[in-house]
């Protein structure tokens, strides 16, 4: 009897000496756990940094463009109208600041021949579906129309594009420059899909109201212009098809107001060497007329055109040792444009060359050839164009 309780007290010892070291590893383990945890917060502490100062908030970009174009253009009597044009295109000064998360800004000049205000609008972002902006920005029309001017294939945009988004504007009014307007617009992402464990945008839109007179000015009458953009992928990441329109009206006079209605169709593919984009724009305009009475009226005329052009990057480096990384993209591009539909000697063909050389990241180099045919002209005109871009 006695031998089994001493069995029995050393058994008991056993276990509360298993059960000791089992709770002393329990509590290092538990210290390594709140250990592990307080590096990871203190890591995080580290790597988010506060805002001081107002550079926390705001990135600066500048942009300068100095442009040299020849223009030889022959016509019917033979003769010559020739002109060599250096200048300053842009130069630009850009803020671009995000508040939080959910709130960015941009503020965007142009100091070029005179000082002009392009983007200055502020934007946010309620969920991926929608994002409201409010201020001068760029109209959500055409696919073109969007692009910067540095991302541009050729130095100029095409006929079309500048005629009817509003940079040179078939009305005449100046302030139609650049394809922006004053107003507020809605955007979002619709849709998604996945492609090899990435999501990209299946179906976004673009919807805003304009004040429609351009850029830096107010309104000079009572209606307000509207304009929309959808973009569709059809499950192809570098594939986008594009629908948008542009409605609204403009002073011709001070109780006389024009039209503006303008669609836009078009497609892209572009990866990271080849882009390729063609697109078709329509439009109908009131322009100023005069009546039998010698009354004016606004009399609408149809206008459309037509794009497609084509480029390729090629990289390569300064030579076997060197680390600068230069890239340089061939684009060729056939514009064609009819300012008045019921008039065939408005129609002009340009046929483009170019090339597109960044010999480093923050240097651009453009040389452009255009063959313009003009139908109302019996031989074609030319235009050479080289432009230097610094841009940081």
């Amino acid at each position: 009897m006695i031998a089994f309780v001493e069995n029995f007290k050393n058994k008991i010892r056993s276990i509360i000496v298993l059960l000791f070291f089992m709770q002393i590893n329990t509590i290092e383990a538990q210290d390594k756990l709140l250990l592990d945890t307080n590096k990871e917060q203190i890591q995080e502490q580290q790597t988010i940094k506060p805002r001081l100062q107002i550079s926390d908030y705001i990135t600066v970009g500048a942009l300068i463009d100095a442009q040299y174009t020849y223009n030889a253009q022959i016509l019917n009597s033979g003769d010559v109208n020739q002109s060599s044009i250096f200048r300053i295109r842009r130069a630009r000064l850009d803020f671009k600041g995000t508040i939080t998360p959910k709130i960015s800004f941009r503020l965007h000049t142009d100091f070029a021949s005179s000082p002009k205000l392009l983007d200055a609008f502020v934007k946010i972002k309620f969920c991926q579906q929608v994002e409201l902006q409010v201020g001068q920005f760029k109209i959500p029309f055409s696919l073109e129309n969007a692009y910067s001017s540095y991302n541009l294939e050729f130095s100029e945009k095409a006929q079309v594009i500048s005629a009817l988004a509003g940079h040179e504007d078939i009305s005449g009014v100046k302030t139609f420059s650049n394809g922006r307007e004053i107003g507020l617009m809605l955007s979002g992402v619709l849709a998604r899909f996945e492609s090899q464990g990435q999501k990209y945008p299946l179906l976004s839109y673009s919807i805003g109201v304009f004040g429609g007179n351009g850029i830096n000015v107010k309104n000079d009458n009572m209606a307000k212009d509207i304009s929309g953009r959808i973009n569709f992928s059809p499950f192809l990441k570098n594939f986008v098809l594009s629908g948008s329109v542009y409605y609204g009206n403009y002073a011709i006079l001070d109780s006389l107001d024009g039209l503006r209605l303008r669609c836009a169709g078009g497609a892209e593919y572009k990866n990271d060497c080849l882009t390729v984009r063609a697109e078709y724009v329509w439009g109908k305009t009131g322009l100023l007329a005069m009546n039998e009475s010698n009354i004016p009226y606004s009399k609408n005329i149809s206008t459309h055109g037509f794009y497609v052009v084509a480029g390729y990057w090629f990289n390569f480096g300064w030579g076997q040792k060197s680390n600068v990384t230069q890239k340089m993209r061939p684009v060729l591009r056939y514009d064609y444009y009819q300012q008045d539909i019921l008039n065939r000697n408005t129609n002009s063909i340009y046929y483009s060359l170019g090339i597109d050389w960044w010999p480093e990241k923050h240097l651009r180099f453009v040389l452009n050839y255009t063959l313009c045919q003009y139908i109302k002209y019996k031989k074609p005109s030319h235009c050479f164009t080289t432009m230097l871009t610094i841009k940081v």
